[in-house]
């Protein structure tokens, strides 16, 4: 029985989606890699509704603990999201520029300066930049928002719960910019956390024993084909669904195999920094390695193996200089 989905969990799921997003971006374009590797790339863009499930949870957790000021809360969590997304961008477009020839005028053309700065305020997406250096950090400009509006949805998600819960699922169908598809689950995230839904989800299947094993098993794969085959909550809209249900295997998994939860924490712990750079590598500037190794399954250990080394040294790096203090 699961007593609390705490931050291990929450970190081992972070772990999950990020080697799902790895999968989706490495062969979602790549039909030629076989049917089962194209097709479960385009069901790992499920990665993304993870994450805003889990940023949802995640915010609404840290304010059981510190309340919710909101200049305290505004300041600690933009600033920490604005200073790990600079860093990354300080490391890795000046590279880019000197010695891969992705200069900052191939991106932006004569409005460089503006063009930059807009994505780095994570702004891009609601301005004639659109992906402009880094097409991953579309992201941030989602982020951006949710961070934003998150005092309020976590009001109304309080007050009217399943109404409110309603009221995001209709967003869905809105014609609301980047951010219709993502309300819904950040919502839920918000919601799973007030009323413990992720403990209570995992226990009620784990009561039924074997028969609750094929249940979620049998959700699993049924979510996993209407996300691709059926209609109105189909595809993205979907991901709220088959996000739950994903981190719910995650959960078990992490529960009976304490090393594939430690390797998934561990993984989880460098996820938002190899979420910012991962595309430079594996698409932007070495492709030609990453994808030199042929095999599906190969082509993606490596290219993990190489984020991870990477985001160590990064770590290491902020150690050395002090970054958390600055935050």
């Amino acid at each position: 029985m699961l007593e609390k989905f705490d931050v291990s969990i929450t970190n081992a799921s972070k772990g999950m989606a990020l080697m799902l997003i790895l999968w989706h971006h490495l062969f979602y374009e790549e039909p030629e890699s076989g049917w089962f590797v194209f097709q479960t790339a385009l069901l790992a863009k499920v990665c993304v509704g993870i994450y805003v499930i889990l940023s949802g949870y995640g915010l609404a957790e840290s304010i059981k603990k510190r309340g919710m000021e909101l200049r305290a809360f505004y300041k600690r969590r933009l600033l920490k999201l604005y200073m790990n997304y600079w860093l990354i961008a300080l490391l890795f477009v000046p590279f880019g520029a000197w010695f891969m020839g992705r200069t900052l005028f191939s991106v932006y053309g004569e409005h460089s300066f503006e063009g930059f700065m807009i994505q780095m305020l994570g702004l891009q997406m609601f301005t004639w930049v659109g992906y402009g250096y880094n097409a991953t950090w579309w992201f941030m400009s989602l982020i951006v928002v949710l961070y934003a509006i998150f005092p309020l949805m976590h009001f109304l998600t309080a007050r009217f719960g399943w109404w409110f819960l309603a009221v995001c699922a209709f967003i869905l169908f809105m014609p609301i910019p980047l951010v219709n598809d993502w309300i819904f689950p950040f919502a839920v995230g918000i919601f799973l956390s007030q009323r413990n839904g992720f403990v209570w989800l995992f226990n009620w299947f784990q009561n039924k024993g074997l028969w609750g094993f094929f249940m979620l098993l049998g959700a699993t794969v049924f979510m996993a084909w209407y996300r691709q085959n059926g209609w109105l909550f189909d595809s993205v809209r979907a991901d709220t669904f088959f996000g739950i249900l994903l981190i719910l295997w995650t959960t078990k998994v992490s529960l009976f195999f304490s090393w594939i939860k430690y390797a998934l924490e561990f993984i989880g712990i460098h996820s938002f920094n190899i979420f910012l750079f991962h595309t430079f590598i594996y698409y932007y500037y070495f492709p030609d390695f990453i994808y030199g190794f042929y095999s599906p399954l190969l082509i993606f250990l490596v290219l993990l193996g190489v984020c991870l080394m990477i985001s160590m040294l990064i770590e290491r790096f902020k150690s050395l200089i002090g970054f958390d203090k600055l935050i």
